[in-house]
């Protein structure tokens, strides 16, 4: 029996330090520390109790006796402990950590029985088959001993049963249910410890092997030690997402906590809520539950069996969806209000430019007519007056187009020299007018002719020279326009314009840098509160220039003067030089600027209908000395009576007017297929001057576009171009 007991013990023994090492390498966890410390208890309580089977002394046997109830005291807390941290368990640290302390006490108790007989009263050593064997009365604390194992065992099959219940992983709940079979064998191998062959042999070191071999199981079979794999579980069910994976026959294998608490039913009916989430995947609609929205994605994985599985991805998208919602409110409250702005401008311009119209128009009557000096001057204040009311409503105009992304740069090819020339000759007069000095510097090696958008680029050129006169007390102003470069390509070759504009004005403060490209912003308010200006201008300048791929640059000294510049790529479509500039704007200037008729059309008729009496009377004024034929019409319906009545070369239709709009009596008008003006151009004639107001005119069925006011060039080319040749007359000279 001696040898049969030895054999036990050292499988014991053995497989106590195999666990050991196993759990040594892979220990990651709490639970795994516990794991190791019950390891290392069960070999000293192994080791202890092999010792007892050698030992000839008595002096021997209680140094085997103490190593062996200290293992075995250890392997109970620390499975205590194990139970604890694998489970998760919320119990109170007193109880644990209570149950402990009582646990060195009674080994305290235990190893000092000789001298007190509390666990026994008296204790004996015989020798039978060969072993010494231990006899003893047992004494009070052998009882209180006995509860202590009893209450740590029951609550360590407590936290499991109570984690199997509540546990819906599979593998989770596999691992407990080992650990706590391992659990309940010791403890019914430990009872046979009472029967008689007992005092032989202590049946808890074969509950131990077995215990040992069922979490051996459990470490490879069931990865009790795969930290990876439990902490992937762990924040999977923490996740906020739901999951659930299903087997090829749609079986539900696994879902985490979220999954549960948002479908509870998954329990009892797996299949509706697998549909569920298959047509929510299907047609892209949300589930809906309570208040919030819940949307799935769908993704195929294999197992390490090779199985194919599906994992449904649950993502609570309430948040997104109030955000879309609330972007497309945001949208419309946006829409609207540029709709508002759109329409406030388009009003604003009509309003404006309707007066604008009658005091430009009767302005250049003054001008052609007056022989008086001091009323041509009067004329002129006028129209200098109108004409900033007008470039303020432009510039306003330009920021919406920039800024709704609707401004375009229309290249045609142009005569530097000449647009030059256009702008320094109306900026000269603003110089002369404070007694500045005005220089133009031009490099003559620049191109005849470039391709680019002049319109543009005069409007830039223009703002920074105004700026530059209007902040300029004393002194002189420039602009230099120098060829930096040419850039050969297979295109064509690109002349590269480097362009200053400087002055000796009061300069620019260097916290003030900002402002100076900021909309509607004004430098020292207070000090120039009596210049003129919305502060637009830089800001539709910088931008222009972005849309021309340059970038407008600023140097300035306080008090001193200031230098904007910039470089502008152009294509070259005529490489001559320009030459000296002077000499070739000089016989520009020497040309009357005063406009006059070229053309006399006493044969055409022409109709002009507006609401407005003074724009009408405007456009005859303008016509007079043409001696085209007019007649006018106040509205709609005055001028479908007179197009259906009387034959007209061409119609100038307003169009916002009371009543009938100019839209609607031009589509009736045109209705009359036997009518005499079927076929005679429309031109629409408004003050609706913002972005897309032409091409919607155009649209619509106009034959052209005049916005007020009126520049009368524009509208003699117009009346030109549609008149029929034969009734033009040139004016000799």
């Amino acid at each position: 029996m001696k040898q049969v007991i030895m054999v036990i013990h050292c499988i014991n023994l053995l497989l106590a330090i195999g666990e050991m090492w196993i759990v040594f390498k892979k220990m990651r966890k709490r639970a795994h520390y516990c794991l190791l410390m019950n390891c290392f208890s069960l070999i000293i309580y192994s080791l202890g109790s092999l010792l007892m089977l050698f030992v000839e002394t008595k002096e021997a046997y209680y140094i085997a006796f103490t190593v062996s109830w200290i293992g075995k005291v250890g392997v109970t807390v620390s499975m205590l402990f194990f139970c604890i941290h694998l489970c998760e368990s919320k119990i109170s640290a007193v109880v644990s950590i209570g149950l402990s302390i009582f646990s060195v006490i009674c080994l305290g108790v235990i190893l000092t029985t000789k001298q007190t007989g509390l666990y026994y009263k008296e204790i004996y050593l015989v020798k039978e088959e060969g072993m010494t064997i231990l006899e003893y009365v047992k004494g009070p604390w052998h009882t209180v001993w006995k509860l202590t194992v009893t209450l740590i065992i029951l609550i360590c099959c407590g936290m499991l049963v109570k984690a199997l219940i509540e546990e819906k992983n599979k593998r989770k709940r596999e691992k407990y249910f080992v650990v706590m079979l391992a659990l309940l064998v010791e403890v019914v191998i430990g009872f046979m410890t009472a029967l008689p062959i007992g005092r032989y042999y202590d049946f808890n070191q074969l509950g131990f092997v077995l215990c040992m071999i069922l979490v051996l199981i459990d470490i490879f079979r069931n990865d009790l030690m795969d930290t990876e794999s439990m902490a992937k579980e762990y924040i999977i069910d923490e996740l906020s997402a739901g999951v659930i994976a299903v087997d090829k026959n749609e079986t539900v294998e696994y879902c985490n906590k979220q999954m549960l608490q948002i479908f509870p039913e998954i329990v009892s009916d797996e299949q509706g809520v697998i549909a569920q989430i298959k047509n929510s995947i299907n047609t892209g609609e949300p589930i809906s539950i309570g208040e919030r929205l819940y949307n799935f994605e769908e993704r195929q994985m294999v197992y390490k069996s090779l199985e194919e599985f599906k994992m449904y991805v649950m993502i609570d998208t309430t948040k997104h969806y109030q955000n879309l919602r609330e972007v497309e409110r945001e949208k419309q409250i946006a829409d609207a209000a540029n709709r508002a702005k759109s329409e406030f401008l388009a009003r604003m311009s009509h309003e404006i430019r309707t007066p604008i119209n009658a005091v430009l128009g009767m302005d250049e009557m003054i001008l052609r007519e007056s022989n008086e000096n001091n009323i041509k001057e009067y004329a002129m204040d006028i129209q200098t007056a109108s004409r900033t009311l007008l470039n303020i409503i432009n510039d306003i105009l330009d920021l919406d187009k920039i800024e709704a992304g609707k401004m375009e740069i229309v290249p045609i090819e142009y005569d530097v020299s000449e647009m030059i020339y256009d702008i320094s000759n109306m900026i000269k007069i603003k110089a002369e007018d404070k007694n500045l000095s005005f220089r133009v510097s031009v490099d003559p090696d620049i191109p005849t002719k470039l391709f680019g958008d002049d319109v543009r680029i005069r409007q830039i050129l223009m703002n920074l020279l105004t700026n530059a006169v209007k902040y300029t007390h004393s002194g002189e102003v420039w602009i230099n326009v120098n060829l930096k470069q040419i850039i050969k390509g297979e295109d064509g070759d690109n002349a590269i314009l480097h362009v200053e504009v400087g002055d000796t004005g009061i300069g620019i403060k260097d916290e003030d840098m900002d402002k100076l490209f900021s909309e509607f912003e004004r430098i020292e308010i207070e000090r120039n509160r009596n210049i003129e200006g919305t502060g637009l201008g830089i800001p539709i300048t910088m931008r222009l220039l972005v849309l021309m791929d340059s970038k407008l640059n600023v140097e300035s000294e306080y008090g001193k003067g200031t230098v904007f510049y910039f470089d502008l790529s152009q294509k070259i479509t005529e490489a001559t030089p320009i030459g000296d500039y002077e000499s070739k704007v000089g016989a520009t200037r020497s040309k009357p600027s005063s406009y006059r008729e070229t053309f006399i059309a006493p044969d055409a008729r022409i109709l002009v209908v507006d609401d407005n009496k003074v724009n009408r009377k405007v456009i005859s004024l303008l016509l007079k000395k043409t001696q085209i034929g007019i007649s006018e019409a106040e509205n709609g319906y005055k001028a479908i009576e007179l197009a259906t009545s009387n034959y007209y070369d061409v119609i100038f239709m307003d169009h916002m007017m009371p009543g009938m709009d100019g839209v609607e009596a031009m589509n009736r008008i045109r209705d009359v297929k036997d009518g005499p003006c079927v076929n005679t151009p429309i031109i629409v004639l408004t003050a609706n001057a913002v972005e897309g107001s032409k091409e919607t005119y155009l649209d619509v069925g106009f034959d052209g576009y005049l916005s007020k006011p009126v520049e009368s060039g524009t509208f003699f080319n117009i009346i030109k171009e549609v008149l029929p040749k034969e009734k033009i007359k040139p004016i000799s000279e």
